[in-house]
This record gives C-alpha cells, structure tokens and sequence, in this order.
C-alpha cells in the first residue's frame, strides 16, 4: 500500500496577480509610427514579499518557508491581487508548565 504523504505547511498566501510587464515589449527595430502594444502578464505564486516598493511571488515554497523560482512585481506595474488560497494558520505554541520549586 502507498505511503500517504503529509502536505507541506504553506506559508504565504497563494495569489494571482495581473500586471504590466514593461520587459515584455517586441524586440528589434520599430517603425516610428508603430506604437508598442502593453503587455499584460497573468502570474501565480506564493506571496513572499509584500511592500510598497514591490511584491515577491514564489514558484515553489518548503516546509520550513523557504522558497524558489521567485518573480518580483514593482507595485505600480500590479494592476491587480486576487488571493486563492490562504496562508496555514499558526498554532499556539503550548507554554511549558514551571517545574516545581
């Protein structure tokens, strides 16, 4: 019989974000009278880093919150964040109880 396997803890809340991405504009000559045509990017991630300069979005995150495969979103470029699935909640780590005097 299969071992069953325990889902890592997830860390970050997972999001879809819409933003402009300002490197994906055609490469190579262009006529003057051509104008570039915005490239909306749809992207999925782990939400690792939330700021006003910025936000961070992980591919791939561990047990421990470690994380890889990041892509990094300067805020004004963020047209839109729509979270899928929340963040694990902490449990209240137990307080020991005194030892005796």
């Amino acid at each position: 019989m299969p071992k069953k396997l325990k889902r890592p803890k997830q860390h970050y809340d997972l999001v879809e974000v819409i933003w402009d991405d300002a490197a994906g504009l055609r490469h190579g000559w262009m006529d003057r009278l051509e104008r570039p045509t915005p490239q909306l990017a749809l992207s999925v991630g782990f939400l690792v880093v939330d700021n006003p300069e910025h936000i961070i979005i992980a591919s791939d995150t561990d047990n421990e919150g470690g994380h890889n495969g990041r892509t990094q979103i300067p805020r004004g470029m963020v047209k839109r964040i729509k979270t899928l699935r929340k963040k694990d909640e902490e449990k209240p780590q137990e307080t020991p109880a005194p030892l005796p005097v």
